[in-house]
């Protein structure tokens, strides 16, 4: 169910800030006419850590409307705490979500036996399957490969990882502890370089967030890899390449990722939350540079 490419989708704002449900439902649009293979919603990319919790249920909750079963639907639970982790999974499960994205707990840097029990907790106070979130470079925390292959063999309800890491050897070695113990289980990357690395290594896909830039380029990456034309999937590759300096863009990465969708006429706000910056105005013109040397602008605006 939660395979090949999988926008990590964002949670537009208004000019006010606050949550833009007509933006939303263009962005889902958007990507569901692209043939995208799910949709995860309210993770890094969508400023979960931006949102109360009130805000986040209303979102997921609209999301799910406007999906409407189209598409399989991720909803990210991540939070410091057991506890609510697990009333955020109860009301994904509640409203209709196929699923649940859970990311390590962020303050206390616990050790791998209170890792894998948070995860248990989680996972199985839902009916509905869960994947783990592996982020390191925001959490704290990295999840080896023998705890990912731990929760595989010992928890049937956590059916994957999302595995955002920058060395890419993470991800062969969890794909090495989990497809002999569970050749099901999902290994899904977050960052775009390693979309195509990780596929030829054997993972299924990728839930990314600049695919909400070109969801039909990072699709079409996935398909002509399944459809064996590497040539083909090397192309595109390097085209994604392009897109990967919006990370550098704006502090974070946010910001630039929403002005670029706005460049190329999704009708979104580029407005981010706290502690998030707005796009520096100097940032613009390298936007629209990387998005023509990705083949989306067919001609640069002049300044």
């Amino acid at each position: 169910m939660f395979e090949g490419l999988m926008p990590a989708l964002i949670t537009p704002f208004d000019e006010e800030g606050e949550p833009d449900l007509r933006a939303t439902e263009a962005v889902i649009e958007r990507h569901i006419e692209a043939g995208v293979d799910g949709i995860s919603a309210l993770g890094s990319t969508g400023e979960f850590s931006h949102l109360d919790g009130n805000e986040r249920r209303r979102f997921a909750e609209a999301v799910v409307e406007i999906i409407g079963g189209r598409v399989p639907l991720l909803v990210g639970v991540g939070t410091t705490g057991t506890r609510e982790a697990m009333d955020l999974a109860r009301h994904a499960e509640s409203i209709g979500a196929d699923g649940i994205l859970s990311v390590s707990p962020f303050y206390w840097k616990v050790g791998e036996e209170a890792l894998f029990r948070h995860f248990v907790t989680v996972a199985e106070s839902v009916q509905i399957p869960t994947l783990v979130y592996n982020f390191p470079m925001l959490t704290g925390i990295d999840l080896s490969p023998e705890l990912v292959g731990r929760l595989a063999a010992e928890c049937p309800n956590v059916v994957g990882i999302k595995d955002t890491v920058k060395e890419y050897v993470h991800t062969v070695n969890v794909l090495r502890e989990v497809k002999e113990v569970r050749p099901d289980f999902v290994v899904l990357v977050g960052f775009e370089d390693q979309i195509l690395p990780a596929l030829m290594a054997g993972a299924d896909g990728s839930i990314c967030g600049l695919s909400n830039i070109a969801p039909e380029l990072f699709v079409g990456l996935v398909r002509a890899f399944e459809g064996g034309d590497l040539t083909r999937a090397a192309e595109l590759h390097r085209r994604v390449l392009h897109l990967t300096s919006m990370y550098a863009l704006s502090d974070p990465g946010l910001g630039a990722t929403k002005l670029a969708m706005k460049k190329l006429g999704v009708p979104i706000s580029p407005t981010v939350r706290g502690p998030a910056l707005p796009v520096p105005p100097d940032s613009e013109e390298a936007i629209e540079a990387a998005l023509e040397a990705a083949g989306l602008l067919a001609v640069r605006k002049e300044a």
